[in-house]
């Protein structure tokens, strides 16, 4: 239910449909790069507005309404996207785009911390790895078969129908909210907010939160050539590839079986290596894609392996994050909010400087930056929890 819940299609639109939709209207993959990290800031500023879920209404009915605001703003987006090909992504139609998915955005993203602030008061810790990995394979899936299937309705639909039908996966995945049960008491919202900020105040003093922001909040383990793999099809003369090797197929298929791979690992090892591990044997993915000719070839296998080791890592900071904000949390959507935001503004960032590469060598360009920078601060990342993290310890299966 929680897989089913935690769905990832307005996420796709961004990461997936606006990668191949704008370079055919005239977009660089640079501008398409910044296009996407401002409205991937909705990601990471959300944890202020949080604490709404938190108090005054069940947290269901606040994911509910959330959900149909998100779902509205992706369908009024669809018809503007003509617009936002004009002047190359620089006019009014593009600013009135990522203004609109902005806010659509923030609504989804709210939204999942809802879903997520659930979990730890629902699901028995020794399954939080196992949950972790269902609602990252649902919403992995989402995001790339959901990304690729909103780029054929907007190719050939009409713009009316793809309006409606682009959005609506969000409504029908928010169906099972009816039937979930209500988990904690409620609270007014000055209350928690006087809560919140006496919490975040004796974080400063849990090492073991605040090393946990920081793994998240480096950009070492981002995946953030995910929203723009799809910019990089001319580069690697993909554009014949078969509909069963598309961009969005492509990411289905890596991040379900990585986010499957993610339970077991997420379960046996330290939540914060498996965390950022995998970016690095990512970096060398992106080194290899770099460097080798860019065939239809090396595109596939190289986007595949990519994002089967990002589906490991979204699994671990998931289930991480879960054992961060532990059970019978008052707060625990605001805080399972602060820590992914923490993760976003990583991505935002790295995903703005991988386009920068791009002007430097196309493709090849943001391959090589990204690879950097998950290899450079990877390792200090590794290196300093390692000494100042307490070595890497099991996750807590047995806690009843």
């Amino acid at each position: 239910m929680f897989g089913i819940l935690y769905g990832g299609t307005f996420n796709g639109f961004v990461a997936v449909s606006l990668a191949q939709l704008l370079p055919e209207r005239g977009v660089s993959l640079e501008r398409e790069s910044e296009i996407a990290a401002l409205i991937l800031t909705a990601s990471y500023v959300s944890f202020v507005l949080t604490p709404l879920v938190d108090c005054g209404l069940p947290r269901r009915v606040w994911a509910m309404m959330l959900a149909g605001l998100a779902a509205v703003c992706l369908g009024i987006s669809v018809p503007l996207l003509r617009a936002a090909g004009v002047n190359g992504g620089h006019g009014t139609g593009t600013v009135v785009l990522m203004l609109l998915l902005f806010l659509g955005y923030l609504c989804n993203q709210i939204y999942t911390s809802a879903i997520g602030g659930m979990v730890p008061n629902l699901i028995s810790p020794a399954k939080h790895g196992t949950v972790s990995a269902w609602m990252n394979i649902a919403y992995l899936a989402l995001t790339g078969a959901g990304g690729q299937l909103a780029v054929w309705e907007v190719r050939h639909l009409s713009v009316r129908s793809a309006a409606l039908l682009v959005p609506l996966p969000i409504v029908l995945g928010a169906v099972p909210l009816l039937v979930l049960r209500e988990e904690r008491t409620l609270r007014p919202f000055a209350e928690a907010m006087r809560q919140l900020f006496r919490d975040l105040r004796a974080t400063v003093h849990q090492r073991s939160f605040l090393f946990a922001l920081l793994v998240f909040a480096v950009p070492s383990a981002t995946f953030a050539l995910q929203n723009l793999f799809g910019g990089m099809i001319g580069d690697f003369h993909a554009d014949g590839l078969p509909p069963y090797l598309s961009v969005g197929v492509l990411f289905t298929a890596g991040c379900v079986v990585g986010a499957a791979l993610g339970a077991p690992l997420s379960t046996r090892y330290d939540r914060r290596l498996v965390f950022i591990a995998p970016a690095m044997v990512a970096a060398m993915v992106s080194l290899v894609m770099a460097l080798l000719p860019h065939t239809p070839a090396v595109f596939v296998v190289g986007m595949l392996a990519y994002n089967l080791l990002a589906g490991i890592n979204y699994t671990a900071t998931s289930a991480l994050v879960f054992q961060i904000v532990g059970r019978d949390n008052p707060l625990s959507a605001t805080q399972y909010s602060v820590c992914i935001a923490a993760c976003n503004l990583a991505i935002a960032g790295t995903t703005f400087l991988d386009g920068k590469g791009s002007a430097h060598g196309g493709a090849a360009g943001s391959l090589r930056v990204d690879a950097l920078l998950s290899l450079v601060l990877g390792s200090l990342m590794l290196l300093l929890v390692y000494r100042f993290g307490g070595g890497f310890p099991r996750p807590p299966v047995q806690q009843d």
